[in-house]
C-alpha cells in the first residue's frame, strides 16, 4: 500500500468500504474548509472500493487544455498529492473534482442515471468553500502553488521559439533530469513575455500541480540581484515548509528544495537571472521538472542548460503588434509608414508596444506623422547604439505626452524601493491623493510603460527605470527624489505602527510614537498580509532611507524597529539579523543608546532563536551592559528574562532561575507590573522543568491575576495557558482543561492561530489522560490542522501526525510549553 493509501485510511470517518452493497456515497455537504473537501474524497474512494491510481485515471479520461492537447484529467502523480493532503489548504480544480467524482463513482457501480445528481452535491459545496475562501482572504496564510504572473492578451509572434520550447517541454517526460532552458537576449526584446506566456502553455497541461516564479532583478538599477537564499527561502514556503523550520543557510535550504520537489511535476520560472552563480541553488534535482529562465547573458556554464536566443522581431511581427494596438485599418492604410515605424524602433517589442500605445491614444495622428517624429528624435540622439536610440526615442514619445504631473509620478517610480509598487505606496511617495495615484498608475499602464502584477501591485521595467533616472538627472530634480524617500519611509513606519498594535498592542518600547489615523485593517491577520506583500519594498526601503540624509537614517531606525513584532515567527530570520545590525549600527553612530541597548536585545533574541546560542548571549549581555548605564530598569529586566528563558530551553534550569529571580526582582522594585507578570510567567515554565510543579502553577497563577488587572488579554491567556499545562504535568488533567479552555476563547477573539492550536493540543492531551479518546482525537486534529495551515508544520508532517492515533506532541508545542 504506497503512502497516499495509508494517509487516506487513517483519516477517515469511520467509512467502511465499498463491500457494504447499496450504500449511499459520501456526502460532501458537511464540509466547510478545502481540508475537509478532500477528506471527503479520501472518503469517495474508500467507498468505492478503493480503485487504484492507474484505475481512476483510466476512468477519468482525458480534458482539452486551454492549448488545446488533450491532457489526462486524473494524473495519478496529482490525485496521489491531492489525497495526502500535498496542496492543502487549496482546493483542486473544479475539472479535477468532477473527473475525481465521476470515476470513484463509477468504480464504486453506481447507476450512470443517479451520477449527475451526486456531482451536483460536490459542485454546489466546492463553489461554497471557494466563494467563503475568497471572502476570508487574509485571514490566514494560504500556501499558492500557481505563482505565474498573467499572460498577455496581445502576445503575438515567436513562433519559431515557442515550437522549440514546446519540443523542449516535451522533452521532459522521458529526461532522466530535470529540464533547462535558458531565453537570452538583449533588454527590451520581450524576454519575460516570452518565458511567462510559454509558462502558461505548460502549465495548463502537464505541469499543473506546482508553478513557482521569481524575479531575480539581475539588472534592476536600482537593486542588488535576488539572493538565492531568499528566493528560495520564499519556494519553501510555498511548498509547505514551516517558517521555523527553514534553514538558515543556502546549501542546506536548496537540499530542502530539491527534496520537496523529488517526485513532483514543477514549473519553475526565473525572471531576470543576472549568472549561473544565482540560478544554480534554484535548479530541482530529479527528473519530471522543466525550468524556463530569462537571462540578458547566455548562461554557458550552467550544466544542461539549453540556450532559446531571441532577436527582434521580424517585419511581420512587428507589424502584427502594431495592428493589435493601433488597429488593423490604421496600419493597412498606411503600410509604408508602419514599416518605417517598426524599422525606427528597431523592431524591439518593448519599443514598439510603448510607440503603438501611443498611437492608438492620439486617434488623429498618422502613422507618417509618427515616423517623421520617431526618425527626428533618432537623429539628434547621438554616440549611442542603434538599440538604445530605438528604445529611448519611444520613450521619449511617451514620456513627452504625459501631462506634467504624469511626467514627475513616473520619474519618481524610478526610484521606489523594491521590485513593484502600490497605490497607497505611489500616493506617499509623491504627495497624492491615493484616487489620484491610483488614476496615474492607471493611465501609465494604458501606456505600456507599467505593468500589472497579482494583487493590484504594478512593475516598471529596467530599461525605463534607467531612462526616467536621466530624465531627473536633466531636469535638475535631484532634490525631490530625497523628499519623496523620506515621504514613503514616514508611509511604512505608519503602517509598520499600526501592524505592531494589532499584533502586539501592548509593545510600547519599540514603537513609541502612535501611528497617524485609524488602522487601515481590521485584525492582526490582515497586518500580517500586508507585511508579507510589502516585505521586499519594506527591506528595501530601510537600506535607502539608511543612506539618505537629513532624518533618513533615524526613519530607518524608527521603521526597523516597528517591524520587529509584525516579522516575528515569519521565516526571515537572515534578512532580520541583518536589519537590527544595521539599525544597531546606524544608532551607534548618532550617538543613540537606548535604541542601541534595544537592537542589541532584539539580536540576541534572534541569535537565539537560530541556534547561534553564543552570540545570543554575546549581543545580550551587550544591550544590558547599555541598560545599565542608562539605568533603564526595563531594559535590563528584559535581558535578564530573555537570559533566563534561553537558559531554561537549554536546560540549565538553575541558571534560568537566577536570571529570572533578579529580573522579577527588579521589576517589583521599580513597579512595573507588566515586567513581573512576564518574568512570573517565565519562572512558572522554568518550575514546570525542575520540577516544582506547585511552585510553577503559584507563579503562573499570579502573572495571570496581574495581566488581567492591567487589560494585557495577549499575556493573561499565555499565563492560564501554561498554567493548565503545569497542571497537566501534576496528574491533574481536569483542572487543567478549565484553563486551556478560557485562554483558547482569548486567542481566538485575539485571532492568535497558534496558541490557539495549542490549547487545543492541550486539550486533547487532557481528554486522552481522562479517557475521552473521541473528543481527544477531534481536539488534536484541530490543532494539527491549524498548525499545518499556518506554516507551524509542513505538510508531511501534519499528514503523519493525522495517520497516528495518538499523535507525537510536534517540537514547537514542547518547545514553547
Amino acid at each position: 500500500m504506497d503512502k497516499p493509501d495509508k494517509v487516506c485510511g487513517k483519516v477517515l470517518h469511520g467509512i467502511a468500504r465499498r463491500g457494504m452493497s447499496g450504500s449511499e456515497p459520501p456526502n460532501p455537504a458537511d464540509a466547510r474548509t478545502a481540508a475537509a473537501f478532500i477528506d471527503r474524497m479520501a472518503e469517495l474512494r474508500l467507498w468505492a472500493g478503493k480503485p487504484s491510481l492507474r484505475t481512476l485515471n483510466r476512468l477519468g479520461g482525458t480534458t482539452t487544455s486551454p492549448t488545446g492537447a488533450a491532457t489526462d484529467a486524473l494524473p495519478t502523480t496529482t490525485v496521489s498529492w491531492v489525497l495526502a493532503g500535498k496542496g492543502l489548504p487549496r482546493l483542486p480544480r473544479m475539472a479535477f473534482v468532477e473527473s475525481f467524482v465521476v470515476a470513484c463513482l463509477t468504480a464504486g457501480g453506481e447507476s450512470p442515471e443517479e451520477i449527475p445528481r451526486h456531482l451536483g452535491r460536490w459542485r454546489a459545496v466546492w463553489q461554497a468553500i471557494t466563494a467563503s475562501a475568497a471572502t476570508d482572504a487574509g485571514a490566514r496564510p494560504v500556501r499558492a502553488y500557481h505563482q505565474l504572473p498573467m499572460d498577455l492578451p496581445e502576445f503575438t509572434g515567436r513562433q519559431a521559439e515557442l515550437d522549440r520550447l514546446g519540443a523542449l517541454g516535451e522533452a521532459v517526460e522521458d529526461a532522466t533530469a530535470p529540464v533547462v532552458v535558458t531565453i537570452s537576449g538583449v533588454a527590451g526584446v520581450g524576454k519575460t513575455r516570452l518565458v511567462i506566456h510559454a509558462a502558461h502553455r505548460f502549465a495548463a497541461g502537464r505541469f499543473d500541480e506546482v508553478q513557482l516564479w521569481a524575479d531575480l532583478r539581475g539588472f534592476h538599477p536600482e537593486e542588488a540581484p535576488a539572493a538565492a537564499s531568499s528566493v528560495l527561502a520564499d519556494f519553501l514556503r510555498l511548498l509547505g515548509v514551516a517558517d521555523h523550520q527553514l534553514p538558515d543557510g543556502l546549501d542546506a535550504r536548496a537540499a530542502l528544495y530539491r527534496d520537496r520537489l523529488n517526485g513532483r511535476r514543477a514549473l519553475i520560472v526565473l525572471d531576470d537571472a543576472a549568472t549561473a552563480d544565482q540560478v544554480r541553488p534554484l535548479l530541482p534535482g530529479t527528473a519530471g521538472c522543466l525550468v524556463l529562465i530569462s537571462s540578458r547573458r547566455r548562461l554557458t556554464d550552467l550544466d544542461g542548460d539549453q540556450t532559446v536566443p531571441l532577436v527582434n522581431f521580424s517585419t511581420e511581427e512587428s507589424l502584427r503588434l502594431l495592428r493589435w494596438h493601433a488597429g488593423p485599418d490604421r496600419v493597412r492604410a498606411e503600410p509604408d509608414a508602419a514599416r518605417s515605424v517598426a524599422t525606427l524602433c528597431g523592431h524591439l517589442p518593448l519599443a514598439i508596444a510603448v510607440t503603438a500605445r501611443y498611437l492608438r491614444s492620439h486617434p488623429a495622428l498618422s502613422l507618417t506623422d509618427l515616423a517623421g517624429r520617431l526618425a527626428t528624435d533618432q537623429r539628434q540622439l547621438t554616440g549611442l547604439s542603434p538599440h538604445a536610440r530605438s528604445v529611448r526615442a519611444a520613450f521619449d514619445l511617451s514620456y513627452r505626452a504625459l501631462p506634467p504631473g504624469h511626467q514627475r509620478v513616473a520619474r519618481l517610480l524610478a526610484i521606489h524601493p523594491g521590485p513593484d509598487f502600490t497605490a497607497p505606496s505611489v500616493a506617499a511617495l509623491t504627495a497624492l491623493a491615493e484616487s489620484t495615484a491610483q488614476t496615474v498608475l492607471d493611465d501609465l499602464l494604458d501606456e505600456h510603460l507599467l505593468d500589472e502584477t497579482a494583487g493590484a501591485r504594478y512593475r516598471m521595467h529596467d530599461l525605463l527605470r534607467r531612462y526616467l533616472t536621466l530624465q531627473t538627472q536633466r531636469e535638475d530634480a535631484q532634490s525631490e527624489p530625497h523628499d519623496a524617500l523620506h515621504r514613503l519611509t514616514r508611509h511604512y513606519l505608519d503602517r509598520a505602527r499600526h501592524a505592531t498594535n494589532l499584533i502586539h498592542p501592548t509593545e510600547t518600547r519599540r514603537v513609541t510614537t502612535a501611528p497617524s489615523g485609524p488602522a487601515p485593517w481590521q485584525s492582526p491577520s490582515e497586518a500580517v498580509a500586508w507585511v508579507e506583500a510589502e516585505y521586499d519594498c519594506l527591506v528595501s526601503t530601510v537600506r535607502r532611507a539608511a543612506e539618505l540624509p537629513d532624518a533618513g537614517p533615524a526613519l530607518a531606525i524608527e521603521l526597523v524597529a516597528a517591524l520587529y513584532r509584525p516579522l516575528a515567527n515569519r521565516g526571515h530570520s537572515a534578512d532580520r539579523i541583518a536589519l537590527n545590525d544595521l539599525a544597531a549600527r546606524l544608532a551607534r553612530q548618532h550617538g543613540d543608546r537606548r535604541a542601541e541597548a534595544q537592537f542589541l536585545e532584539d539580536l540576541g533574541t534572534l541569535y537565539g532563536q537560530v541556534g547561534r546560542a553564543g552570540e545570543a548571549v554575546g549581543h545580550s549581555y551587550r544591550a544590558l551592559a547599555i541598560w545599565t548605564e542608562l539605568g533603564d530598569l526595563t531594559g535590563q529586566r528584559g535581558c535578564l528574562t530573555d537570559l533566563g528563558n534561553s537558559c531554561r530551553q537549554q536546560g540549565d534550569h538553575d541558571k534560568a532561575i537566577e536570571y529570572l529571580q533578579e529580573a522579577l526582582a527588579i521589576s517589583i522594585d521599580s513597579g512595573d507590573r507588566q515586567g513581573e507578570a512576564s518574568v512570573l510567567n517565565f519562572l512558572g515554565l522554568t518550575c514546570q522543568g525542575t520540577g516544582e510543579l506547585d511552585a510553577a502553577t503559584e507563579h503562573l497563577a499570579r502573572s495571570a491575576e496581574i495581566y488581567a488587572e492591567l487589560g494585557n488579554r495577549l499575556g493573561e491567556a499565555i499565563a492560564l495557558a501554561n498554567h493548565g499545562w503545569a497542571l497537566q504535568r501534576s496528574g491533574r488533567p481536569r483542572e487543567a482543561i478549565p484553563y486551556h479552555e478560557r485562554s483558547l476563547e482569548i486567542f481566538r477573539a485575539l485571532n492568535d492561530r497558534y496558541n490557539e492550536a495549542e490549547q487545543h493540543w492541550g486539550i486533547g492531551q487532557a481528554r486522552h489522560q481522562l479517557g475521552d479518546t473521541g473528543a481527544a482525537g477531534r481536539h488534536w486534529h484541530t490543532a494539527i490542522k491549524m498548525l499545518r495551515d499556518m506554516r507551524a508544520l509542513d505538510d508531511e508532517q501534519a499528514a503523519e501526525l493525522l495517520t497516528q492515533k495518538i499523535p507525537e506532541t510536534p517540537e514547537l508545542i514542547r518547545l514553547n510549553t
